[in-house]
């Protein structure tokens, strides 16, 4: 059996996410960067492979506990993929508190069929939203495939 952020899976239940190195060093360095406060992006590609990340800015009242995204650049960013037959498979942010684990505030905000990256410590997790979820009734632990 395998163990995918510390919860027992078999293959069959496995969901994986492709995505480059790059692209995983740089939401590392930009959380390093921002200790004391929530970075935030969109991750784009085509079903469970990235392509590309779009940092955005975290407009929360209080971005040491949580981030939010501008309503106009995430119908930008949603509109803008499509265009390029592309679409926003999920999100990407950081937890200043060190852990990497998704919060209720996070499955509040999370919708069935989206990948979310969670880096903190200078180490990043994968989950994904879907029914029956193991972390907060929503999460499933994700493999990140890292190319």
């Amino acid at each position: 059996m395998a163990f995918t952020n510390g919860i027992p899976l078999s293959d069959k239940e496995s969901v994986k996410l492709f995505i480059a190195s790059s692209f995983v060093e740089t939401i590392l360095q930009a959380a390093s960067a921002c200790p004391d406060k929530e970075i935030c992006g969109l991750l784009i590609g085509k079903a469970n492979s990235v392509t590309e990340i779009r940092p955005m800015e975290n407009k929360a009242a209080h971005p040491e506990r949580f981030f939010e995204m501008e309503e106009a650049d995430l119908i930008r960013s949603h509109r803008e993929a499509r265009e390029r037959g592309l679409k926003v498979i999920g999100h990407y942010h950081s937890h200043p508190s060190g852990n990497c684990r998704p919060s209720h505030w996070d499955a509040a905000l999370a919708h069935d069929g989206q990948y979310w990256l969670i880096a903190a410590s200078n180490k990043i997790e994968g989950w994904y939203a879907g029914k029956n979820g193991v972390v907060e009734g929503i999460f499933h632990p994700c493999r990140l495939v890292v190319e």
